[in-house]
Parts: C-alpha cells; sequence; structure tokens
C-alpha cells in the first residue's frame, strides 16, 4: 500500500471541512438548506466491532445538505486497511429523509459503499437500505434502534447482508462540568447476518462516555463481539480486526447555520 494515499485522504477532509465555513462568509441566511461538516481522529475506524484499519489511526470527514423538508444527501469518508482487495480508502456516498414526530424521530435512506484503491478482481463497493429510529423518554435519555440490508453484501450480488441494532444515550446535566462541558453515557448492541452461508453472523456491542464543548466530541468506548479468531478471517482477511479493545476519538461537528 503506498503511504502517500493515506496522506492525500487526510488532507481532502480537512479541505471539505474547511470549503463550507468559507461559503458561510456569503450569503448563507438567503440558502433553502443547511451545510452540516465535520472530521473525527480516532485511534482506529471500528465498524460493529470489526477494525477496518487493522488497529491503526484514523482519520474520517463528512459533508451534508439538510433541506427543511427533512431530505438530505452526503458524503462521508475514512481512511481503511484490510488484506483481500486492500484499499486504502472509503468513500460512502448517502441520501434520505428524517423526520420528528414530537419525541420520535425516523429516518430511512440509501448509501452506496465504495472502496478506493482496491486490487484487480472482485470489488468490495455495495449499497444498503436503511431506516433509523429514535425516541427521547426525557430530555435526557434517548433511546433508539435501526436496520441495514443489502443483497449484494460486500460486492456479491445476491448475498443477503442484514444488521440491527438497539442502542441508548443519556446526558449527564447533574455533572455539572466547568467550563460549559456537557457529557454523556451511551451504549449499543446489536447482531449481523449474512446470507448464503457466505460470512459468520455475530453479536456486537459497545458502551462508552464522551464529553462535548462546542462543536467538539471526545468520546472513550469499550466495544467487543462474539466472533472468534478463526470467524474474524473468514469475515475480513485477518485475525487482529477483531477483539474487545478500547476506542478514542475526537471530532468537530458544525453547519452552516451555526456558524453563520
Amino acid at each position: 500500500m503506498s503511504s502517500y494515499k493515506p496522506s492525500l485522504l487526510v488532507a481532502g477532509l480537512m479541505c471539505a471541512a474547511v470549503s463550507p465555513a468559507v461559503a458561510g462568509d456569503s450569503s448563507s441566511s438567503q440558502l433553502p438548506f443547511n451545510v452540516l461538516f465535520g472530521t473525527k481522529i480516532a485511534n482506529e475506524y471500528n465498524l460493529r466491532s470489526v477494525s477496518q484499519t487493522q488497529g491503526r489511526p484514523a482519520a474520517q470527514g463528512y459533508i451534508e445538505l439538510n433541506f427543511a423538508n427533512g431530505l438530505y444527501a452526503g458524503f462521508w469518508a475514512s481512511n481503511v486497511d484490510f488484506d483481500a482487495t486492500d484499499p486504502y480508502a472509503e468513500f460512502d456516498y448517502y441520501g434520505g429523509i428524517r423526520h420528528s414526530f414530537d419525541a420520535l424521530s425516523l429516518d430511512v435512506g440509501y448509501v452506496y459503499i465504495d472502496y478506493i484503491g482496491e486490487n484487480p478482481g472482485n470489488q468490495l463497493d455495495f449499497w444498503k437500505i436503511y431506516g433509523i429510529a429514535k425516541y427521547a423518554l426525557t430530555d435526557d435519555l434517548t433511546i433508539g434502534a435501526n436496520l441495514y440490508w443489502s443483497n449484494s453484501f460486500i460486492g456479491f450480488n445476491g448475498v443477503d447482508g442484514t444488521h440491527s441494532s438497539f442502542f441508548a444515550r443519556r446526558a449527564l446535566p447533574e455533572l455539572n462540568l466547568p467550563y460549559d462541558i456537557s457529557s454523556y453515557v451511551s451504549g449499543e448492541i446489536g447482531h449481523q447476518w449474512v446470507g448464503s452461508n457466505f460470512a459468520p453472523g455475530y453479536t456486537f456491542w459497545n458502551a462508552g462516555m464522551g464529553f462535548t464543548h462546542k462543536a467538539m466530541t471526545l468520546d472513550l468506548r469499550y466495544t467487543g463481539s462474539d466472533l472468534s479468531k478463526s470467524e474474524c478471517v473468514a469475515f475480513i482477511g485477518q485475525a487482529d480486526s477483531c477483539g474487545n479493545r478500547f476506542l478514542l476519538s475526537l471530532s468537530f461537528d458544525t453547519s452552516l447555520n451555526q456558524i453563520k
């Protein structure tokens, strides 16, 4: 894998995050939409308790257009590092519609996952459709569930891939942290199913705590799954990408409406 490629990706992510701020200096109040954008640096890119960077650091970024009628479209990117076709980046193109009904929020959409720099042969690129529901039990406690499905799992047409999870998040205003720092605890438990005995199904989970100051969030998390080492090799190609581990990330998230 060429060493310059991740560097170019990180530079591109930073440019994507900065350019909307420049646009905000113009007449953003006249635009019929909002632009959300952000970046994240993490000790690894971990997806459903499986490392996508073989335990190495990750730089990520996104930009999203949100319209008043609930429609949205966005782009997300991260470096990756795993065997098989040996891509160096993942680009996600997504869109859908979100709407809130008092305490209930619903989101349905489509995402196309594009792996960049793959070796010749079968390509891992594939699509998913999804639904997400969240319900605010109180001002501080939100619970939710999601469901994702594809019949083109990691690029193999006709192979069904489904994953679903339940999650919860509670703000901790009682901590009364200084300097306008807010905090939360959150957790998730879910399962992935793959059809045609193509790859092992497994249960995954995570739990952690975060601290937010203005647009910055520091998140500390512990994650794991019931995948064995041999199942991990069958799933992603290397045994060291699975197993219980700590995750640490620092993210920055804002929008044109917040900075105009």
